[in-house]
């Protein structure tokens, strides 16, 4: 027996930079998705290694440099946000995210991911959280779906085209190969 494919918006598989955290009972309201241009520090990500040993060591020079650089120019630390980069799978409604955390059934999440385009953007994705499971081969960690709340055409139309973008990349990328 086969299923259609029931989903409103196309999901993409990808590695970003994010953070989650759990929503406190006490901060009211329904919170609203929402894009913001903070300043960005992406905390423990090396680019993958070149198979050129010398171009890998002057990117990674260059990586440690911008790096300095971005630490000593901004001065309003509690504007910065850290980030580290781990697999994701995003749509257009909602999202699958490996954690550090276990959260609950139900809890409200606040998801903040740079988006890789140009220029880079921060959004701020609220979500509920709709299935956890631990995640194999790694351990305390947790692969948690959310069902995405308070979600504008905006912040939607940044999603949707950054996941066409993507898509876009794999079929030229396979079309090569």
């Amino acid at each position: 027996m086969t299923t259609n494919n029931q989903r409103t918006y196309p999901r993409a598989n990808t590695l970003l930079p994010f953070t989650v955290r759990r929503l406190q009972p006490d901060e009211s309201g329904e919170p609203n998705c929402r894009v913001t241009t903070d300043i960005i520090v992406i905390d423990d990500f090396l680019p993958p290694p070149l198979k050129d040993e010398l171009l890998n060591l002057w990117l990674n020079m260059l990586n440690a440099k911008l790096d300095y650089l971005i630490r000593q120019v901004s001065p309003k630390r509690e504007n910065v946000v850290f980030m580290t980069c781990e697999p994701l799978n995003i749509s257009g409604s909602g999202m699958s995210l490996v954690a550090q955390e276990s959260f609950n059934i139900g809890d409200i999440l606040e998801i903040r991911m740079v988006l890789q385009t140009y220029p880079s953007k921060i959004i701020y994705l609220y979500g509920e959280t709709v299935r956890i499971e631990a995640t194999p081969q790694r351990a305390e960690s947790y692969t948690v779906s959310v069902k995405f709340r308070g979600m504008s055409d905006d912040v939607r139309n940044e999603i949707m085209k950054f996941d066409y973008k993507k898509h876009r990349q794999k079929l030229i990328t396979g079309k090569k190969a």
